[in-house]
């Protein structure tokens, strides 16, 4: 039984004992709505997060933590679903209790402010956005001085807004500010976590501002919050998706450490939510073994290549399967298994031999 289904046995059995409105219904009906979140099965999960608003508002009030835990999320799912209206609604509601828990001039509040900043900035309110975000500046400045990362990544959000808006001149200023306060990723260094990557985004994104690339500034400037969506959704696909995206444009780039550390991440996430049976753990674990084999970490290729080809073997498009072998039969060649490779190779060949379109030699 997976956990999903425990829980929904559970429940069904607290709504038994309990009633439909109970509090002891709202630890399972948050656990289920984010176990379908990760699942993509949106529409289920808002009912279960409204529910448990609902019961929230009516009979835990006082904790205020859980109820703005709440209101975000549900701000949080409608603006994945690109339901700016729905989720202005409850991101607003989170950002007033914010303001009531800690202030207007409280870290948290400015913290709030910026992911309704997001919001207005993704739907076309560049306005609002820019007068977010420079309140959030002044508290971030306030507490934390003005020489502190997050003011400095606070700037860049503002110069990536004012671009948008046309004011080109002011956000190349914003640039230019916040590059003294984000430190310089040194050649060759190893990413170790996500605070390292965000580092490394951070510093590619402001070259490419300096270049005047200001659409992949802005790219990069977005995959340098991975790390807030990582605590925010712990071992969710869509984190799993876009940090093996990320991956990929690493190591296009040349930039194999940063890759590793993503494709590792992305295979993790996948194996964790999925299983090792999954084809999107396929798609991770060969990404890494190509990878392992372009820096000659050939045992390591091996090991991820073989449960690439395994799970395929058993399902999807028999091509990628040929794919997988090819770069495994690279490996075990490197390993001087030559018999292994020469059997791999064959298996790859007689694949592609058989969907090669009739006439094309």
């Amino acid at each position: 039984m997976s956990e999903k289904e425990k829980l929904l046995k559970e429940l069904k059995a607290k709504e038994k004992s309990d009633g439909k409105e109970a509090a002891s219904l709202v630890p399972l009906l948050e656990k289920l709505a984010y176990h379908h979140h990760s699942e993509g099965a949106y529409g289920e999960a808002e009912v279960c997060y409204r529910r448990s608003l609902k019961i929230r508002v009516d009979e835990l009030e006082e904790d205020e933590d859980g109820l703005l835990f709440v209101y975000h999320s549900l701000g949080m799912l409608l603006r994945i679903q690109n339901k700016f209206e729905e989720s202005e609604f409850y991101y607003r509601k989170a950002l007033e209790l914010t303001r009531d828990m800690f202030g207007e001039n409280h870290v948290e509040t400015a913290t709030r402010q910026n992911y309704l900043a997001g919001l207005f900035y993704a739907s076309g309110k560049l306005g609002d956005a820019e007068e977010l975000v420079h309140d959030s500046l002044k508290i971030y400045k306030k507490h934390l001085g003005g020489e502190h990362r997050i003011v400095g990544v606070t700037m860049m959000a503002l110069g990536i807004i004012m671009a948008r808006s046309g004011k080109v001149d002011d956000a190349k200023d914003y640039y230019r500010q916040a590059s003294s306060l984000i430190s310089p990723v040194k050649q060759g260094a190893v990413v170790a976590d996500f605070e390292d990557l965000s580092d490394s985004l951070l510093d590619l994104s402001r070259h490419k501002f300096g270049q005047n690339q200001l659409e992949e500034a802005e790219t990069l400037f977005r995959y340098s919050l991975l790390t807030e969506a990582e605590q925010i959704w712990p071992g969710h696909p869509l984190v799993a998706e876009n940090v093996q995206l990320l991956g990929d444009l690493y190591r296009n780039q040349q930039m194999p450490s940063e890759a590793e550390f993503l494709y590792r991440k992305a295979l993790e996430i996948r194996r964790q939510v999925f299983g090792d049976a999954h084809l999107d753990v396929a798609v991770s674990a060969h990404a890494l073994g190509c990878l392992m084999n372009q820096t000659r970490k050939f045992q390591e290729a091996k090991e991820y290549l073989e449960l690439a080809v395994e799970i395929r073997s058993r399902s999807g498009f028999p091509p990628a399967l040929a794919s997988s072998l090819n770069e495994y039969a690279i490996c075990l060649e490197k390993l001087n298994l030559s018999e292994e490779a020469a059997q791999a190779r064959q298996r790859s060949e007689k694949i592609l031999a058989d969907y090669r379109p009739q006439g094309i030699l």
